[in-house]
């Protein structure tokens, strides 16, 4: 996945995982059905980011991987990952590369690739399918279920005007999802994968001020989000720097200046450890 923001991803599929199931198997072409998480384990060094077992009209499976820097190879890799799915379950495999920016681009993510013998000649053809998460609109995503919707926030269609896109987000989560505890997870995954497109100061600035006004008249909302923001901050900063020891957890708890959590916020991509993150607050 795309590291740092690999458990932010994991923990977002882990919301609404037959969401991510459905719109990917419809993608590729697999038969609708009930969708069922498998060990990613493949190898002793080898682990899939995300592996569906699709059991519909004819049972299939699902192969995720979750981009978000370039690297030439990947595609060699999906084959591989797909082989050993395939070995180990003897179902029909269709791998989907998922690039969550256009900085994620390399050139041989053609969608095919082939291994060659020594004289230059195709041994074997590999096909699999390539998601460009940007080039897709905000509705689309939204349409595709709250699961999903945390990828609004990477289009370009977000670019250009980031403050409209998490006021869409809200309002959508506000109207289908009731329970607390998902519209914080999905809130927080927006906030985290805004790292991936967008400078730190502008989505800090909705996310941390923006967002009251946007849901100002929903005091469920007002809820989610003041007790929300400093467990997001928690969270980032455990994914980031490992959990918290109980001496920094009292340093953090004890931090309620709203202009502190800001520096914070902007210090969560840049600190490299506990220490330097609470350093000075």
């Amino acid at each position: 996945m795309a590291k740092p923001y690999d458990a932010t991803l994991n923990e977002l599929i882990e919301t609404r995982p037959e969401e991510w199931a459905r719109y990917f198997a419809r993608l590729t072409g697999i038969p609708p059905g009930p969708a069922t998480s498998l060990d990613t384990d493949l190898a002793t060094t080898l682990q899939a980011d995300r592996v569906f077992r699709i059991d519909g009209e004819k049972p299939s499976l699902l192969h995720l991987e979750l981009e978000g820097n370039p690297r030439l190879g990947i595609p060699r890799e999906l084959m591989r990952y797909n082989t050993l799915i395939d070995h180990q379950h003897d179902l029909p495999v269709e791998s989907v590369l998922i690039l969550l920016r256009p900085k994620a681009v390399a050139s041989d993510q053609t969608g095919v690739y082939q291994r060659l013998g020594v004289g230059g000649q195709p041994i074997s053809t590999f096909r699999y399918r390539v998601e460009r998460v940007w080039e897709r609109s905000i509705s689309y995503w939204l349409d595709c279920g709250p699961g999903l919707a945390a990828l609004s926030v990477l289009t370009d269609e977000a670019s250009r005007d980031l403050k409209s896109t998490v006021g869409e987000i809200a309002d959508f989560l506000r109207n289908r999802v009731a329970d607390e505890g998902v519209v914080r997870t999905i809130l927080n995954s927006s906030y985290v994968l805004c790292g991936l497109r967008h400078d730190v100061s502008l989505f800090n600035d909705i996310f941390f001020g923006g967002l009251n006004m946007l849901m100002e008249e929903s005091t469920s909302y007002q809820y989610i989000l003041s007790r929300g923001r400093k467990e997001l901050l928690l969270q980032m900063a455990n994914q980031r720097f490992g959990v918290a020891s109980p001496e920094q957890s009292r340093q953090f708890y004890s931090i309620d200046d709203a202009s502190k959590q800001t520096i914070l916020a902007a210090r969560i991509f840049d600190a490299a450890n506990w220490d330097e993150f609470l350093e000075n607050l």
